[in-house]
């Protein structure tokens, strides 16, 4: 009795993960002095190329973000 007992609950312990219908990317964004680095550019081309959600990280005084973001919106 107990060995069916075990194999049932076992059975109900399996779990399946949600998947995104689409991809979706984090990508840091690094800049010096209000200039976004060219590896942070290509990084946000690939995540874009996925075709899913993407959003950018940027972390800096908010005059430096202010000239960072029309770029990288481009």
């Amino acid at each position: 009795m107990l060995r069916s007992r075990t194999a049932l609950v076992a059975r109900n312990i399996c779990r399946t993960y949600a998947t995104a219908a689409q991809p979706h990317a984090l990508v840091f964004l690094e800049h010096r002095d209000g200039v976004l680095d060219s590896g942070s550019l290509s990084a946000l081309s690939a995540a874009q190329q996925l075709g899913g959600e993407v959003t950018g990280l940027v972390i800096g005084a908010p005059e430096q973000i202010q000239t960072i973001l029309p770029q990288a919106k481009k």
